[in-house]
């Protein structure tokens, strides 16, 4: 790891880490090359920044730490388990109780409103709703105020909404219910740079707040400043 803090050296060796990742691969099929991770230990409450040309397997990456694609070889630690030996049940439960993800694509659902795409994670997981403080819809509502999505389109369904609207509302979707590690694939891409830069303040204002380790893709280079460590993913595969 790129590290542009030395904070990670203050910490306690043994003290679990957010994410550890060793000897990392994954292969799409036999036919095509391995994609290889870099090992990495990421303490809990620190964020690192992580970018590298397309094609090197960013959102891969991003998928294999979630527990949504089983690794070739290697394996991944998250918060002290090794979620490449649970079941798929298990990686679910583990996934909505403690990691917050916000794809590329978004994944919102369609036929739901925007008050219950954000409340969601707390529907699936009792922890999550537990972890708000409050009810959900107002944490939700907190959220959706603070990155700028207005009071009107909250009972709005969520494909009325504009794609940097949907962008903020998978973030909320992400924080509410403080996780404790966040994993944004190209989170900012569509909105402009206001909306950006305060998406960018909410989430390591809360990060910071509540401890939370965010692992944060992107193309855009400098936001990386913003975080205590960066990594570049390498070449792509021949």
């Amino acid at each position: 790891m790129n590290s542009q803090s030395e904070s990670s050296t203050q910490r306690p060796a043994d003290e679990t880490a957010a994410i550890e990742v060793k000897d990392l691969t994954f292969r799409w099929d036999k036919h095509q090359p391995a994609l290889t991770f870099p090992d990495l230990r990421l303490p809990q409450g620190e964020h690192l920044f992580l970018h590298g040309p397309s094609g090197t397997g960013k959102s891969t990456f991003l998928s294999l730490l979630a527990g949504m694609l089983p690794p070739a070889t290697g394996s991944i630690s998250l918060l002290g388990t090794a979620i490449q030996k649970l079941g798929a049940g298990k990686r679910d439960r583990f996934r909505a109780d403690h990691i917050g993800v916000i794809f590329q694509q978004f994944n919102l659902v369609p036929y739901l409103t925007t008050e219950a795409n954000v409340t969601l994670p707390c529907r699936l997981s009792r922890t999550r709703k537990a972890s708000t403080g409050e009810t959900p819809a107002s944490s939700a509502h907190r959220l959706l105020t603070a990155l700028a999505i207005p009071e009107s389109h909250w009972q709005r369904k969520v494909t009325q909404l504009s794609i940097g609207q949907q962008q903020r509302i998978a973030a909320a979707r992400a924080l509410i219910g403080a996780p404790e590690i966040i994993l944004a694939d190209e989170p900012t891409s569509a909105l402009d740079s206001d909306n950006r830069d305060r998406f960018i303040n909410l989430l390591l204002t809360l990060a910071e707040e509540r401890n939370t380790s965010v692992l944060f893709v992107s193309h855009d280079r400098s936001l990386a400043q913003r975080f205590h460590h960066q990594i570049q993913l390498g070449q792509v595969p021949a």
